[in-house]
């Protein structure tokens, strides 16, 4: 299968910086083969370290989506996208794009006063 291009739907989600959203899109190129089953969505909270195949994935898409949406919790994540074909066979994984997601309130302000 060819390659899979991850691509997240906000500029900002491509680079690991802190933001206050729970809701994390994927976007990617599809796969053009005519035996495609389907994408899976694999994350961790580690770089490089993913456990493949059918139900390790946090997202199992149909073909013809090339958008996913899931909601993710505070940390930091690591994602990959792979296509399956009908005769079970999985692709080698995209590049991997990752997000830090800090929803805690920030600390109200301190008043000093001076005497």
């Amino acid at each position: 299968m060819r390659k899979i291009i991850l691509l997240l739907a906000a500029l900002c989600l491509l680079v690991a910086t802190p933001v206050l959203a729970k809701d994390v899109t994927f976007l990617w190129d599809p796969n053009s083969e005519s035996d495609l089953a389907g994408y899976r969505l694999y994350q961790s909270g580690t770089s490089g370290s993913y456990t493949y195949g059918s139900g390790n994935e946090v997202a199992n898409i149909p073909t013809g989506t090339e958008i996913c949406t899931i909601d993710v919790a505070d940390g930091t994540w690591y994602w990959v996208l792979t296509a399956h074909d009908t005769n079970g066979n999985e692709s080698g994984p995209s590049n991997e794009v990752s997000i830090s997601i800090d929803e805690t309130a920030p600390a109200p302000p301190v008043s000093l006063h001076f005497q």
